[in-house]
């Protein structure tokens, strides 16, 4: 079990003036395709010798694009692509902005695919060559009013001109590392730093255009830091956004993706000292009031909003009319806009925020693996080693030393644990538990919009992207409690937050079983790729990892209903998920642990025999067999007579070892090392394990 560290999903594309919105993508894809009699002479018209056909066909093409996959297939059977590069170094400016917008048009719909096409015909080298006019233009727009009328023509398009352009690159960097590493030499940090240092001269969307670029050339790449090391001054603009006071939707957005660059630039901004990692705490201290803010949201009244909004859409949607290729935007969409802006917004914080969680806490967890180092994990790992060496009589000396061992460590941790401390002043273990915690609880619980309905067929939502949109924020917040839920059980000193919010933990396990059941609905079949239900699976999946680590936090004090065991076991058996079942077992494995609860451990002990015996698959069984040597490792716990000694659990175990070893040995270790090597520690434990339980009681 581990922290998810997110990767970042991409950030759905927003129109520029004239496009459709993404919202309305989706629900296009209902519609009829556009004949083919429509789309050649469309097609044809990109290269007129008439610079007015060529600007028309470029921008009907841009809102064909956006119309249905079929037309979208067949325009780019066409050669599509081709032609609108080709317009990029069109002598009229008009349709060089219009191919622009196609372009990018096709980055938001095509696909990686699309995208690869793109780059192999050479997308990059056209679209470079528009930095330096576009950069001239904007610092002569910055220095006062246009001196001819050909430049007053150009500046109203300017914006337009500029998203596009940065749009295109953003996209391509995100999507291919080829492309990267092409944008890495068009000194691209530069031409973007302006439009961040002049945030109250430049659009909205044009700074989110261009904070989403960075945020992408930042992430891991070398190249596009070195920038910053040599302009400290871009440091202290971003910082500089995240002071400011906005309410907008857009300028929220900006300032999250800028909390992004930070992060992504922490190496640079607090530089390794001698001594080892770079202190992180300013930054995140830094950032979280801003990521915190931004989860503040009604999802349920968004929902509610959507809804209204998409039905009053849907029934005017028409067939698109080539006539006017650029056309307003309703109410209705506007408001579909803003809440998709708002929900990429709320899921690009929560992603940060799972991942401040896993560097956070003022080293703790480094100080925590000294404390290991000098309790002796080492040795004691080198000792079962060597153990195969020892005779009888220098095994049976060995095994009570390492019990003795054992249980001293056991007394340190328990002492340590019950160290007084007032954690609560902590800049980042404040907001964490004060601010982000209740809001993880409200932005994972499902609107009425989140899933499509589960009918047979499944009937399409009212407003697709919306609830692709809303479960993906769910699952999100789900990520994040995890990640939380982690941090307060390992890293933080004596497990702070499950004692003095003790009330707050045992509530989180009773709403979790609750929003298991309300995602399950009328139920799903985890893994199964049930169509149009697949976040359904996964949000049950980070939902049974979360229960699992409050299960680790909680430790005996677990507020355990009747039906919690049953239905534990009841998602294992529904699942065909590898993860979700490992998952499972590990949460039962911590729940059998509970002293004087002996019907509960007999229930989830023969359980994990059941499944054993059943051949599960590797990763499982791996964790299975981890379970039971936690669960039976003394003699002394109440439950190890009359459940694994009259059980006959010790027999079962023996009779599986040859099970186990040939399920290893099937597992390629070049395809799979880590899990080979798990299982060949599995087999060695296993032998050993029945080797110890034979002898304990005698």
């Amino acid at each position: 079990m581990g922290k998810v560290k997110n990767n970042r999903k991409k950030q759905n594309r927003h129109n520029a003036t004239g496009m459709e919105t993404t919202s309305e993508v989706l629900a296009a894809e209902a519609l009829q395709p556009v004949p083919v009699e429509t789309i050649m002479p469309l097609m044809n018209k990109l290269s007129s010798p008439d610079a007015n056909e060529r600007s028309w066909a470029a921008a009907g093409a841009s809102n064909l694009l956006m119309h249905d996959a079929a037309t979208r297939r067949l325009m780019l059977s066409k050669n599509l692509v081709g032609a609108l590069i080709e317009r990029l170094t069109d002598s009229v400016h008009e349709v060089v902005v219009e191919a622009l917008g196609a372009l990018r048009n096709l980055t938001v719909v095509g696909g990686e695919e699309v995208i690869n096409e793109m780059y192999n015909k050479n997308v990059l080298t056209p679209v470079s060559a528009l930095i330096p006019p576009l950069g001239n233009m904007i610092d002569s727009m910055f220095s006062g009013p246009a001196t001819t009328s050909e430049e007053h023509e150009k500046r109203k398009t300017v914006w337009d001109w500029a998203e596009n352009v940065i749009s295109i690159f953003w996209a391509m960097s995100e999507n291919s590392e080829k492309a990267l590493k092409a944008i890495n030499k068009f000194n691209l940090v530069p031409f973007l730093m302006p439009f961040m240092t002049n945030v109250d001269k430049v659009p909205p969307r044009v700074i989110v255009a261009a904070a989403q670029c960075l945020y992408t050339l930042t992430d891991d790449n070398p190249d596009c830091r070195v920038h910053f090391v040599k302009n400290p001054d871009y440091i202290k603009t971003l910082m500089k956004i995240l002071t400011l006071n906005v309410n907008a939707e857009q300028e929220l957005l900006i300032k999250t993706l800028v909390c992004g660059i930070v992060i992504n630039l922490r190496s640079v901004i607090a530089p390794k000292s001698s001594e080892g990692e770079g202190d992180f705490t300013g930054i995140h201290s830094a950032v979280m009031p801003v990521l915190s803010g931004a989860l503040n949201y009604d999802l349920q009244k968004a929902s509610a909003e959507a809804t209204a909004a998409a039905e009053i859409t849907n029934a005017k949607k028409l067939e698109p009319d080539l006539s006017k290729p650029t056309q307003p935007a309703t109410p209705e969409e506007q408001t579909l806009a803003a809440i998709e802006t708002r929900l990429q917004t709320l899921q690009l914080a929560l992603e940060l925020i799972a991942n401040i969680c896993t560097e956070s806490v003022a080293g703790v967890e480094e100080e925590e693996e000294e404390w290991k180092d000098e309790g002796g994990d080492d040795d004691d790992m080198e000792a079962e080693d060597d153990e195969e060496n020892l005779d009888d009589s220098e095994k049976k000396e060995d095994d009570e030393l390492d019990e003795n061992t054992l249980r001293e460590m056991e007394q340190l941790a328990a002492a340590s644990n019950e160290i007084p401390m007032d954690l609560s002043s902590h800049p980042i273990i404040n907001i964490l538990t004060s601010t982000v915690f209740p809001a993880l609880i409200s932005l994972a619980t499902p609107t009425s919009l989140s899933f499509p309905p589960q009918e047979v067929p499944t009937p399409s939502t009212v407003a697709p992207l919306i609830t692709a949109q809303l479960s993906t924020t769910h699952l999100r917040a789900i990520e994040a409690l995890n990640n939380f839920l982690l941090t307060m059980a390992d890293a933080v000193p004596g497990k702070w937050w499950y004692k003095q919010r003790k009330a707050d933990a045992e509530q989180c396990w009773v709403w979790l079983f609750q929003q298991a059941g309300a995602v399950a609905g009328k139920g799903v079949q985890v893994g199964a790729e049930e169509k149009g239900q697949e976040m359904r699976g996964t949000i049950l999946d980070g939902i049974v990892g979360c229960l699992w680590t409050l299960a680790r936090g909680l430790g005996g004090e677990v507020p355990l209903s009747d039906f919690h065991v049953p239905a534990l076991i009841g998602a294992y058996a529904s699942t065909t998920s590898d993860s979700m079942r490992v998952k499972t077992i590990g949460c039962l494995g911590v729940i059998a642990r509970r002293q004087g609860a002996i019907e509960t451990n007999k229930v989830i002990g023969e359980f994990l025999i059941s499944l054993l015996k059943n051949k599960p698959s590797p990763e499982a069984c791996i964790e299975a067999l981890n379970a039971i040597y936690d669960i039976y490792a003394d003699a002394e716990f109440d439950y190890d007579l009359p459940v694994f000694v009259q059980g006959n659990f010790n027999q079962e175990l023996k009779g599986l070892i040859k099970m186990v070893r040939f399920m290893v040995r099937n597992i390629d270790r070049r395809k799979d090392r880590d899990l080979r090597n798990r299982g060949d520690e599995a087999v060695l434990n296993l032998v050993e394990f029945v080797k110890y339980k034979e002898k304990e009681r005698k």
